[in-house]
């Protein structure tokens, strides 16, 4: 995909809603070589995969190998590290005391996304950053700002209904490895690992292929006019005047529930 084309859509996000954080970018590098060309910044210190894409989100990229991961359970499920008895039998959960024995722990082990293959490392960085195209796209922000991200896919795809999460490897395999696998949308309630990395109590996330993004925020833009109302309609309206952005039509006083009351009271009224 040209970059231009994902830039776009994260500057017609910013417009449209109160992002206080960088939108992030996933790109898988599947070998050595890969790994050594990308330009992002390898640190020398390990990190929870919940950690760098925290450190996105806030303008600091990084690519990680194997010596990077201080999280192996995110290691397994994006493909760092194989699959081991210790984890698919339950033991790993079973023993963090998460869930009350060892079936329901080996019950969430096997449901758990698994992105399913080997990987030398990743590049995590804010998505404008971004030279090569990434292949998932991670937003971290408030319910509202993530309802009318949810709203937007909506406009496109219509209802999703295989929303998968519980409440942990939200980062990993909630926001990252189930979208890639399934290649869709999925929500998280981010977990206490991504809290402790540095988000906040009132943040969720969403991780999605960034051609599904692209294709989000332009269902973002479509549904202002239905869903904003006058007052959000003229701040939105100036935010893309200030990035001469002009493809985007923006309908005053025309809501979805304006007069909706009324249409339905006097439609129910003829059918009598």
């Amino acid at each position: 995909m040209d970059t231009n084309i994902f830039i776009n859509a994260i500057i017609k996000a910013n417009c449209a809603l109160e992002l206080k954080r960088d939108i992030v970018g996933v790109r898988f590098l599947f070998t050595k070589e890969e790994f050594e060309n990308s330009l992002a910044t390898q640190p020398k210190n390990k990190m929870p995969y919940c950690k760098m894409v925290f450190n996105a989100s806030i303008g600091k990229g990084i690519k990680a190998n194997f010596d990077n991961f201080g999280c192996f359970a995110s290691a397994r499920v994006l493909g760092i590290v194989e699959l081991d008895d210790y984890y698919t039998s339950g033991h790993y959960y079973g023993k963090c005391g998460l869930y009350q024995d060892y079936p329901t722990a080996k019950n969430v082990t096997s449901n758990i996304s698994i992105i399913g293959h080997k990987i030398y490392g990743v590049e995590v960085r804010p998505l404008k950053e971004f030279e090569q195209t990434p292949h998932l796209v991670i937003i971290i922000s408030n319910p509202l700002n993530i309802m009318r991200f949810v709203q937007g896919y909506s406009y496109k795809y219509g209802t999703h209904s295989s929303y998968k999460f519980i409440g942990n490897q939200a980062m990993c395999a909630e926001c990252s490895a189930h979208p890639y696998k399934e290649n869709t949308i999925n929500l998280s309630l981010l977990c206490a690992g991504a809290r402790k990395s540095g988000f906040t109590n009132d943040e969720i996330a969403i991780g999605l292929p960034l051609t599904k993004f692209v294709n989000m925020v332009d269902g973002l833009c479509k549904t202002i006019t239905p869903v904003e109302l006058n007052t959000r309609k003229k701040i939105i309206e100036n935010n893309f005047d200030n990035k001469n952005i002009s493809d985007v039509e923006i309908i005053y006083n025309k809501n979805y529930g304006d007069g909706m009351y009324k249409h339905d009271y006097a439609y129910f009224l003829d059918k009598k």
